[in-house]
């Protein structure tokens, strides 16, 4: 080949030369860097879903929640310590799991205000957890007034907390002369649950 053409086309090969390099570079780079954003780490991937500890925790929150009246079955015994008084039994139902808060036991008999209890003991106790055989424990004195007498009832009405408005109402063991009815916080221990008038 002649020198003359071989220095016309010597910069043409150059840049053939160069053109071809940089493309090979440019789509090498994009299949690097299109291999990473296909393949993104699957911590990096945003979701809707929750992840599995955040369900257990929901889940855990949701089951450990304030018992309701509807959580729990209810028994009541009479007992002759402190000169009478009313034992009620609290325990979860089947499969429930719940927080009975330590506070006196939200109870009354009749509709009258009078027959509310009110607390025999001055501080809040430890909220207690109603799980499978768990129970709680709470005494109810019916009449702490100093006189004689009282009104008469055969039943008292009983809720897990203040304001719940399913109540249930037991049958007590005998006939019950109501004046001033005093009562315990929740224990786990029945032996704590005596209402000793103050």
């Amino acid at each position: 080949m002649p020198t003359s053409i071989r220095r016309r086309l010597a910069p043409l090969l150059l840049a053939t030369a160069t053109i071809v390099l940089a493309a090979s570079a440019c789509s090498s780079e994009p299949a690097d860097d299109g291999g990473e954003q296909s393949s993104p780490s699957p911590s990096a991937e945003p979701t809707d879903e929750p992840t599995t500890d955040a369900t257990d925790a929901t889940d855990a929150a949701e089951s450990g929640g304030v018992c309701a009246t509807g959580d729990l079955s209810f028994t009541v015994t009479e007992k002759s310590q402190a000169g009478g008084y009313y034992l009620i039994t609290a325990s979860a139902e089947p499969g429930v799991t719940c927080t009975l808060e330590g506070r006196t036991v939200e109870a009354g008999f009749g509709s009258g205000v009078s027959g509310d209890v009110k607390p025999s003991e001055q501080a809040e106790g430890e909220p207690i957890t109603m799980t499978g055989s768990i129970k709680a424990y709470a005494g109810v004195n019916p009449h702490s007034g100093p006189q004689e007498g009282g009104v008469q009832f055969e039943e008292i009405i009983v809720s897990a907390h203040e304001g719940d408005m399913d109540p249930v109402s037991l049958k007590l063991p005998g006939t019950a002369e109501v004046d001033q009815p005093i009562g315990t916080n929740w224990h786990t221990d029945a032996a704590k649950a005596v209402p000793f008038s103050s």
